[in-house]
C-alpha cells in the first residue's frame, strides 16, 4: 500500500514538474491574447447566429488541444517530416475534386468544392494546408538560406514552384481567395529571407507585366466585384455591393459604443448576408460600436506583434520562418477582412482570424498557434531564458 502512495506521489510529482515548466517555457502572452479572441468571437457569433455557437466552442476546444500538443513538438522534426507533412494536405485537398462539397453542401459547379463531409461535419483541407505550407515552406527556405544559394535563380525558381502547389490547388477548386491568401503568405516569408532587391525588382515587374493576363483570365463575376468597388455603378448598391452595402449601414450604425450585444438592429434583422462568418467585423462594429471595432483590431494586431516578436527571437531560420508564416497568415487574413466589410476591396471570402464562424479555419489557426509556441518554447529552453524567468519569479 506504502508502495502505490508512494508511486502516485512520484507521478504526481513529475506532472506537476511538466505543467511548470511548461508554463516557465511557454509563451503565455499568446495563449492568453488567443483565449481572449475566442470569448469575444463566440460573443459575437452568439449574436449574429447562435445555432453557430456550439460548433465554434467545439473548434476552439479542438484548436487548444491541437496547439497544445503542437508545442510539445520540436518544429525541426515537423520540418524534417515535410513530406509526410506535406503529402497528407496535398492528400485531402486532393479528395475534395473526387468526393469534395460546396459550401452550402451540395455539388453545385458554380461554387467552389473545397469541403470533406467527414464524420457529419464539413472540413476544408485547404485550411490545414496553410499549416503545412508554413511548415514545409519554412524548412525549404531555411535549407536554401543556410547553405548559402538563396540569391540563385534555381533556388528562387524551385521555392516559386513550392508555392505554385497550395495555390494551383486552390485554383482548380474555385478558391481564389485562398489562393491569394496562400501567394500573399509565400511573398511575406520570402522577402523576410533575405532575398536580393534584384530579384525583388523583377518579381514585381512580373506582377505588373502578369496583371492584364490575370484579369482577362478572371470570370466576368469576378471582374465585376472589383469594378463594383473601385468604379461603382448606378444600381451597383443593390446588386454586387447588396452585401457591402448593407454591411457599411451596420457598421456607422454602432456609432462610438455600438446598440448593444443582441439588440443591433441590422444583424438582429438578418440583412447582413453571412454577418457570423465573412461578415462578423459588421457585428462588432454594430453592436459594440467603434470601441468593440478598436478592441478587435487591437487583438489581431497584437497577435501579430507577439509572432514577430517570437521570429526575432527565434534562434535559427526556420523558427523564424515558421513565425513570420503565421503573422502573414493572420495579416493578410485580417487585412483582406475587414477590408471587404468596408468596401475598401472586393468580397473574396476570406474569414477574420479567431472571429469568423467556421469549424475548419479556426481550429487550424490554432494549430499555428501551436506551432509558434513550438519555435518560442525552443528558444527559451535553448538560451535558458525560461530558468531566469524562473529565477526572477523567485
Amino acid at each position: 500500500m506504502n508502495d502505490k502512495i508512494a508511486l502516485v506521489k512520484e507521478w504526481a510529482g513529475k506532472a506537476v514538474s511538466a505543467a511548470v515548466n511548461y508554463v516557465r517555457t511557454t509563451y503565455v502572452l499568446l495563449w492568453g491574447l488567443i483565449l481572449v479572441c475566442t470569448v469575444y468571437g463566440c460573443t459575437l457569433i452568439s449574436s449574429a447566429r447562435p445555432v453557430a455557437v456550439k460548433t465554434q466552442i467545439m473548434a476552439a476546444m479542438l484548436g487548444f488541444g491541437g496547439a497544445f500538443i503542437i508545442s510539445l513538438m520540436d518544429y525541426h522534426r515537423l520540418g524534417q517530416l515535410w513530406y509526410l507533412v506535406g503529402g497528407v494536405c496535398v492528400f485531402l485537398v486532393g479528395l475534395t475534386f473526387v468526393v469534395g462539397r460546396s459550401a452550402a453542401g451540395g455539388n453545385a459547379v458554380a461554387d467552389d468544392v473545397a469541403w470533406l463531409n467527414i464524420f457529419g461535419y464539413s472540413f476544408q483541407p485547404s485550411e490545414l494546408m496553410k499549416i503545412g505550407f508554413i511548415v514545409t515552406f519554412s524548412y525549404h527556405l531555411s535549407y536554401i538560406v543556410e547553405k548559402g544559394t538563396l540569391n540563385t535563380l534555381s533556388s528562387v525558381f524551385l521555392l516559386g514552384c513550392h508555392a505554385l502547389v497550395p495555390v494551383g490547388l486552390c485554383i482548380l477548386q474555385g478558391d481564389d481567395g485562398t489562393a491569394l491568401m496562400f501567394l500573399v503568405m509565400f511573398l511575406i516569408m520570402f522577402f523576410s529571407s533575405g532575398l536580393s532587391w534584384n530579384f525583388i525588382a523583377l518579381g514585381l515587374i512580373a506582377i505588373v507585366g502578369m496583371s492584364p493576363i490575370l484579369w482577362q483570365s478572371m470570370s466576368e463575376h469576378q471582374r465585376n466585384r472589383f469594378s463594383a468597388v473601385y468604379n461603382p455603378q448606378e444600381g451597383d448598391e443593390v446588386g454586387i455591393l447588396y452585401q457591402q452595402t448593407l454591411g457599411k449601414v451596420a457598421i456607422g450604425n454602432g456609432g462610438l459604443t455600438g446598440e448593444g450585444h443582441g439588440t443591433s438592429t441590422m444583424i438582429q434583422s438578418g440583412l447582413v448576408p453571412e454577418d457570423h462568418n465573412d461578415f462578423i467585423f459588421t457585428v462588432a462594429c454594430e453592436e459594440f460600436g467603434f470601441i468593440g471595432a478598436l478592441l478587435l483590431i487591437g487583438l489581431l494586431v497584437t497577435v501579430m506583434l507577439v509572432s514577430l516578436y517570437a521570429a526575432f527571437k527565434a534562434v535559427d531560420t526556420m523558427g523564424r520562418f515558421v513565425c513570420v508564416g503565421f503573422f502573414a497568415m493572420i495579416a493578410t487574413q485580417t487585412i483582406f477582412n475587414i477590408g471587404m466589410c468596408i468596401s475598401v476591396l472586393p468580397v473574396i471570402g476570406i474569414t477574420l482570424p479567431f472571429f469568423s464562424a467556421g469549424g475548419s479555419s479556426s481550429m487550424c489557426l490554432y494549430f499555428g498557434v501551436g506551432l509558434v509556441q513550438s519555435v518560442y518554447m525552443r528558444t527559451m529552453e535553448s538560451t535558458g531564458a525560461g530558468i531566469r524567468r524562473k529565477k526572477l519569479k523567485i
